[in-house]
């Protein structure tokens, strides 16, 4: 069921007062007339819109959702318009919480928590499995403003600051912001088939945001994942070809940072603990790196190992060459991983390039570390900081995300 009485309830406290005749502005709006019918669909949400403040709308054209794919269950809902959940959580994905006027958005992302929540879901998939509310990025490119959602997508704000009452922003956008794929899914598409063979082989036992009668596993939210790149598991392939179920199950419960949103402006030096039973905290380290941006998951150049032992954060160099910054002893490269499967194998869609702006899209310079810090996280997951810190390898950042943690969400 969609929520959006609770949603305005939320929004609302201490401000009951009507903002605006929402349909009436929309109706202004030549180019905004499939917006305007798709909002009409949802029973009291043009009033609970209208009702709340200190909200930010982003507005896709008609010609936007002329675009949207017809064989997602989104673009279905759109075309059909039988299907108010996959409307509902569209719409909710296009609503921020808090006032973004386009002169506060600057060349480093700013993360804007939007109300698609988990609620969101029907017979098929869940829309959303951030607790509190999914984010997408805005950021500046050149002189526009642009937002960055799913599947590494990019919307461009085409009229700024329409203002609704005084607290309701809205910007019309070229393109519909799109959900995030499940992490796997996401991995298989983005061509990172180590790490999705590796989740198979090691057998978790979470969802990683896919639902369903056929799914026996557990489904989380709000983490963040660190995700090698093929060749970090190419570099220490005699480990990982040698080692048994448990020992891969530490590796990667070391790449998973729970309960805590970490996005890009936020990695640098920073103790935070990983879901790994044996070495509760990690360290990320940013420095004066360039850093690429790729949405949804974190991306590194080596696997990260979950040994004990302390080292000196001086001493760290991330300058050096992926392969010789291994914290395997004797690990040595292969040519051929020993994965036998990866998930979604044969899935039509794939990142074959990545977007200008989301390989140069800024991120923040942070100083050397001289103490423990602490990333700052969604407001609905504050992070977790760790007293001591465990043998790690300094894995330089190559791709960050745009929506950090399991975007558990498909298309």
């Amino acid at each position: 069921m969609v929520r959006f009485a609770l949603i305005a309830n939320c929004l609302s406290r201490g401000s009951c007062l009507a903002q605006g005749d929402l349909p009436a502005l929309l109706a202004s709006q030549p180019d905004l007339s499939t917006l305007l019918e798709v909002v009409g669909l949802v029973d009291g949400l043009a009033e609970t819109l209208a009702a709340v403040s200190n909200i930010t709308i982003v507005a896709p054209t008609n010609q936007a959702f002329a675009q949207v794919p017809r064989d997602t269950p989104e673009g279905q809902a759109v075309e059909l318009r039988n299907d108010t959940i996959a409307i509902g959580a569209l719409l909710a994905n296009h609503v921020f919480k808090g006032a973004y006027p386009a002169e506060a958005v600057t060349d480093i992302p700013t993360f804007a928590q939007t109300l698609l929540d988990d609620s969101y879901m029907n017979a098929v998939q869940p829309f959303s499995n951030f607790t509190g509310g999914a984010y997408n990025g805005l950021v500046k490119n050149g002189k526009d403003v642009c937002i960055l959602s799913g599947e590494q997508t990019i919307s461009t704000v085409t009229q700024v600051d329409i203002k609704l009452g005084e607290g309701i922003t809205i910007h019309k956008i070229d393109t519909v912001l799109s959900f995030g794929a499940p992490l796997e899914l996401f991995l298989y598409r983005a061509g990172y088939l180590a790490m999705s063979g590796a989740l198979e082989a090691a057998q978790l036992g979470f969802g990683f945001g896919l639902t369903g009668a056929e799914v026996q596993t557990l489904n989380i939210s709000d983490f963040t994942i660190l995700v090698p790149e093929d060749a970090a598991f190419e570099y220490i392939g005699s480990v990982v070809a040698s080692a048994d179920k448990k020992t891969l199950q530490e590796v990667l419960r070391y790449h998973i940072i729970p309960n805590n949103v970490i996005f890009s402006p936020s990695l640098g030096n920073v103790t935070v603990k990983s879901l790994q039973v044996h070495c509760l905290a990690q360290w990320l380290g940013l420095g004066q790196q360039r850093t690429h941006h790729v949405p949804q998951h974190h991306f590194v150049q080596c696997v990260l190992s979950p040994l004990a032992g302390e080292f000196d954060r001086a001493s760290l160099t991330p300058s050096k060459l992926a392969s010789e910054r291994l914290a395997f002893a004797g690990a040595s490269p292969v040519s051929k991983l020993p994965f036998s499967s990866v998930s979604f194998d044969g899935d039509l869609m794939a990142y074959t390039t990545t977007p200008v702006l989301l390989q140069t899209v800024a991120a923040v310079a942070t100083a050397s570390a001289t103490a423990n810090a602490t990333a700052s996280s969604a407001p609905t997951s504050p992070p977790v900081t760790g007293d001591g810190i465990k043998r790690l390898m300094p894995c330089v950042i190559s791709a960050l995300s745009v929506a950090a943690g399991i975007a558990a969400f498909l298309v």
